[in-house]
């Protein structure tokens, strides 16, 4: 069986080589114009938050908003436009090297946020995720972290709350939303993704902390997207917030260790079932109602 890939997964990136860009340098102004505290959006697939932005002169671009992704990409045909100057990158994700380009961006805007001279991967978005298809950027947490939101599902809009300094990143999740959860008396920590339709556990982590882990006899194979292989099954006692019940899951091979330490795996926010969604990236936390 083949589960589809969403646009998060696995897109945890370590950069291993980079060109001599510089980083983030500025990412908020509360006054200045084209900036909304609240922005609508589309939900594409059940899952996807696509919104509209703007990245130098380019305008009324759609954006993909992904709490998954830790570095933004900028899909090559805006690159071109932009005539931005490029140099080769790599990627380690999960268990593979992936080869990108990076460019500096001039000038990013959505919402109430807007940074400049942003680097960030380019590539074709098609390859990267058959749900980005149609969109011309994918916003990682790298920006998403300048400003504190929430997603409200049901008016599908983001309402956008303090714009937060922007802040170097300490390895591959330090800006990362996390989610505890308790599975059979045992709190694992979870990364928040808006755009996974799901839970995936690493299977090997989640045994050792869970000696005992129950789940339901019957399992099937599944192919995650292209390469990645899970297995999928019903596990039993998962407490998520104050609901205590029995949920599908997928179970993959766990990275490496010193890869994603203390991280369990990753739960979309559709598993949260949530009409409001509160992202607060100073404390890396997420709330729901």
């Amino acid at each position: 069986m083949k589960v589809r890939n969403s646009l998060v997964l696995p897109v945890l990136f370590l950069s291993v080589t980079s060109a001599s860009f510089p980083r983030l340098t500025q990412g908020s102004l509360a006054s200045a114009p084209m900036t909304e505290p609240e922005l609508p959006f589309h939900l594409l697939s059940g899952t996807l938050i696509q919104v509209e932005g703007q990245i130098g002169a380019q305008t009324h671009l759609k954006f993909a908003l992904d709490t998954g992704a830790s570095i933004s990409i900028v899909d090559s045909k805006i690159a071109s436009k932009l005539s931005l100057s490029r140099q080769p990158t790599q990627t380690f994700n999960f268990d593979r090297m992936l080869n990108w380009q990076q460019a500096v961006i001039p000038e990013v805007r959505f919402g109430l946020i807007r940074a400049s001279n942003v680097v960030m991967l380019v590539g074709q978005l098609t390859e990267y995720s058959e749900f980005a298809r149609n969109a011309d950027v994918v916003i990682g947490t790298d920006l998403l972290k300048l400003a504190n939101f929430t997603i409200d599902y049901d008016a599908r809009k983001i309402i956008f709350h303090s714009l937060n300094p922007p802040a170097p990143a300490i390895g591959p999740i330090s800006n990362c939303l996390f989610l505890e959860i308790v599975i059979q008396g045992r709190p694992v920590r979870l990364i928040a993704d808006t755009g996974f339709p799901g839970i995936l556990l690493f299977e090997e982590r989640l045994r050792d902390s869970v000696p005992s882990l129950t789940i339901a006899d019957s399992q099937s194979n599944v192919t995650v997207g292209e390469r990645l292989h899970a297995k999928q099954t019903i596990l039993r006692n998962v407490v998520i917030g104050p609901k205590r019940r029995d949920l599908s899951v997928l179970l993959v091979k766990a990275p490496a260790p010193d890869m994603l330490p203390g991280i369990f795996g990753v739960i979309g926010i559709s598993a949260l079932n949530a009409h409001r969604v509160n992202c607060n990236f100073v404390d890396r936390t997420m709330t729901w109602e």
